[in-house]
């Protein structure tokens, strides 16, 4: 046996990605669409304003609830019965940006 560090007291938990960006673990999922990770949400509820993560004819995608439409950052909109196919997987809730560029050289 013996007697417990002292130093105990002053152990800190080591922090994770997660700590920041997950609220609900087993509802969350992370998506890497190319240059940026998306952290989804599949338990809050979508509403105007919100970026949702959306399945649509078999491809995914990503886009902004505007009233009764879907905003794309191409600019495209969803309207009418567009949205009766369209299938929200998720609410995104946070966005990881990726700025290592291994083909570029070193400033």
């Amino acid at each position: 046996m013996g007697f417990p560090s002292p130093a105990n007291d002053y152990i800190e938990k080591r922090l994770t990605i997660d700590d920041f960006v997950v609220a609900n673990p087993a509802s969350t999922m992370i998506c890497d669409i190319g240059d940026r990770l998306l952290v989804i949400d599949r338990s809050v509820p979508p509403k105007s304003g919100s970026m949702i993560y959306y399945e649509l004819m078999g491809e995914c995608g990503v886009g902004k609830i505007m009233g009764r439409s879907l905003i794309t950052p191409d600019g495209e909109a969803f309207e009418g019965s567009v949205l009766e196919e369209l299938e929200v997987v998720g609410v995104v809730t946070a966005e990881i940006l990726k700025i290592h560029e291994p083909d570029r050289p070193t400033i």
